[in-house]
């Protein structure tokens, strides 16, 4: 069981037998392709403004209770709310905002938007600055968080700690985040969260200055990672790798061999074994770099979206600067990983970050299911012109994988006056809640968006 909910697979394991598909059809279908979509979904509830990076995970945790938990920083109210970090609690069963909490009252920002991971019912915390300070605070809502101290994270201009990261890993809490070396470090708790200790670097970069973006999930006993080189537009060519660290902080590349270890002998991000490979163009802005959006571990094997950008082709329908489009990967029985186009995603966010896209994110129980954000269609590379105002917007659509390379799509939004963006999924068992953001992005530190939410 992962995300919680059962495949198809540990079904007829768990029923044992050849026959039990035919048996229990309707409940196999539930478990894959045959899933409720998001389309079919009760009302969509707007629970007011609210915005998050993505390098924070999980950003939203659905407890056994139903209680959706959103972690967000505020913009775009024009009051002394804006760059206020909160955690808010909506009961998907009665569409209401239950509980609200405010962590940390900064710059509007939305890296300092906190990671939410779900102890029993209730979530823990952690969130960092993003500027020139050496901090990050973890603990359980409702009470005081615990500020962690990294003096030698500091290092240039405004450069201090930043995003949060949370997994548990062979018994242990553990966080990952932006500091020493201006790359990925450890916090490791063993003791429920009262203490944590500093293990150092994970990902050690090619050079001095580069920063190297990761995604991460945990299957239980093994934290699997997915990193670049660095930003993609100060990395020429940016590439996409994958490790896996264990309990006993090995890092290994994806055929098992040891290619460091946490702290004493960092993974250079050249080990990790490469899943897409980025090529250098003749300046900056030609070339095609990869970036990280989601990573889940299903059925144990843990999947992803990349995203790529490159240059429109002559006579594309150009829409913004750059072309961009997503790639699901899956590592499937063996090792062997399938890497492969999943869709178009249209345009960059904003032109001053040519690599920011919608994002789209995988089904933590199904990672044949996708939601995206794109503003072209995702199959065919048409912009999506609102009939609602004839502009160009980011719309959500559901994708479901019907085989090798084959991805069918329903669109969740349509027509909107507003974009669609940075979609997060998440699932208890027996509900799912799909939640993102609709509104204008215009920087990282400027943007003016709602959190909606959809469940099943």
């Amino acid at each position: 069981m992962t995300g919680g909910g059962f495949s198809r697979r540990q079904v007829l394991q768990l029923l044992g037998g050849a026959g039990a598909a035919a048996v229990l059809g309707p409940v196999l279908a539930g478990c894959d392709g045959g899933e409720r979509s998001f389309a079919q979904a009760g009302p969509t509830t707007n629970l007011g403004r609210g915005g998050w990076c993505w390098f924070q995970a999980p950003r939203a945790a659905l407890a056994p209770d139903d209680r959706l938990w959103l972690g967000t920083t505020v913009d775009g109210t024009g009051s002394s709310r804006d760059g206020q970090v909160e955690v808010t609690a909506f009961d998907t069963r009665t569409r209401r905002v239950v509980e609200r909490h405010t962590l940390g009252d900064r710059r509007a920002d939305d890296h300092t938007s906190p990671s939410v991971y779900l102890i029993g019912s209730r979530p823990q915390v952690a969130w960092a600055p993003h500027a020139r300070e050496d901090w990050i605070d973890v603990g359980m809502v409702g009470s005081r968080l615990q500020r962690i101290h990294r003096p030698a994270s500091l290092s240039g201009v405004g450069r201090g700690m930043s995003y949060a990261s949370a997994h548990q890993v062979a018994g242990a809490r553990w966080i990952l985040y932006r500091g020493e070396e201006f790359s990925w470090n450890l916090l490791r708790s063993t003791d429920a969260g009262r203490s944590w200790t500093a293990h150092g670097l994970v990902i050690a970069p090619n050079a001095s200055g580069q920063r190297p973006y990761m995604c991460a999930a945990s299957d239980g006993q093994r934290l699997h990672l997915m990193a670049t080189n660095g930003n993609p537009t100060e990395y020429r060519g940016n590439n996409v790798g994958y490790c896996s660290i264990d309990g006993n902080l090995t890092i290994r590349d994806n055929a098992g061999k040891t290619i460091g270890r946490v702290g004493s002998s960092p993974a250079p991000v050249g080990a990790l074994t490469r899943l897409f490979t980025g090529k250098p163009g003749a300046t900056e802005q030609t070339d095609t770099d990869g970036w990280v959006c989601d990573v889940k571990i299903v059925d144990h094997h843990p999947t992803a979206i990349l995203s790529v950008r490159d240059n429109w082709p002559s006579g594309g329908s150009n829409v913004g600067n750059w072309r961009h489009r997503y790639l699901w990967a899956r590592q499937r029985n063996g090792g062997r990983w399938t890497v492969e186009h999943l869709a178009w995603a249209g345009s960059e966010l904003y032109k001053n970050q040519p690599d920011y896209t919608g994002l789209g994110v995988i089904d933590p129980s199904n990672p044949s299911r996708t939601v995206i954000s794109t503003d072209v269609h995702p199959a065919t590379g048409t912009p999506l012109r609102s009939s609602a105002d004839g502009k160009v917007h980011h719309e959500l659509w559901e994708g479901l994988r019907t085989g090798e390379g084959k991805w069918a799509w329903t669109a969740l939004t349509a027509n909107s006056r507003l974009d669609n963006l940075r979609p997060v999924i998440t699932s208890n068992g027996h509900r799912k809640s799909l939640a993102w953001l609709q509104g204008t992005y215009t920087a990282w530190f400027d943007w003016s968006t709602d959190v909606l939410v959809r469940s099943t």
